[in-house]
């Protein structure tokens, strides 16, 4: 099969469109998968959890439960509601609207953190981030000491404060290889994808590889509370929430 198109990359607000189906295949435990030549669900990874929602045809629904990525094919997996689907059907995308908005502002708000770090002095490197709604958080490579966690946690959320009262637009284009990340991002980590386009993302003016979805304006973000200062096995965790 041919690397399926992610169309959500181009817009992360469009959350239906028509596609055709290359491929249907069992899973586990009863389940489906079905492949689409272009797809608008995200698929989890990233940190941030995939899509939900359902493929809809003349005599069909497929209720898409849960999206995965693997080697260039996005694969749709859940269960028919009503009817069957033929490889070469057209279906018709409907993304799940509220969890989409959830998980772009809760990525965003990750990368927010991220700008607020560094304005607040730390040029520490990010090494994981956790956007599931549940307990989002950063983690970065470095330590702040017990007696400073507090203060440095006041200051980050009066720093993602101003940048979100100040609002600013969420830019993102794909960049031809690896190399030209440097041009473009303030930290490239030594694993980048390569079956997928390789995508800068810039929050507030900070520029960062991702394959995420995310919001247009920092303004969305509204509500981003920073919970939590934390350090464990050598690196600080940022725990945040967004109401």
């Amino acid at each position: 099969m041919q690397a399926t198109l992610l169309d959500y990359l181009n817009d992360a607000y469009q959350l239906e469109g028509t596609a055709e189906i290359v491929a249907i295949q069992d899973e586990e435990e009863g389940k489906k998968s079905i492949v689409l030549k272009s797809t608008l669900f995200y698929p989890q990874g990233g940190g941030q959890p995939s899509d939900q929602g359902c493929l809809d045809s003349e005599e069909a629904r497929f209720q898409v439960q849960k999206v995965r990525f693997h080697q260039g094919i996005v694969y749709h997996i859940g269960e028919f509601e009503k009817g069957k689907m033929e490889v070469g059907g057209k279906v018709v995308q409907q993304v799940d609207e509220c969890l989409r908005k959830v998980n772009r502002i809760n990525h965003s708000a990750g990368h927010l953190i991220d700008v607020a770090m560094l304005n607040c002095g730390y040029g520490f490197h990010p090494t994981k981030g956790y956007h599931f709604p549940d307990s989002p958080y950063v983690e970065y490579a470095g330590i702040i000491e017990s007696e400073q966690r507090e203060k440095t946690r006041l200051q980050l959320q009066e720093e993602v404060e101003q940048l979100i009262g100040k609002g600013g637009v969420v830019n993102s284009f794909v960049v031809n290889d690896k190399e030209a990340l440097r041009d473009h991002c303030n930290y490239v980590p030594d694993y980048v994808p390569s079956d997928k386009p390789i995508r800068v993302v810039q929050v507030a003016g900070v520029g960062c590889p991702c394959g995420g979805t995310h919001v247009k304006d920092i303004k969305e973000i509204h509500g981003l509370r920073v919970t939590k200062v934390k350090v464990k096995s050598g690196k600080t965790r940022i725990n945040y929430k967004v109401q």
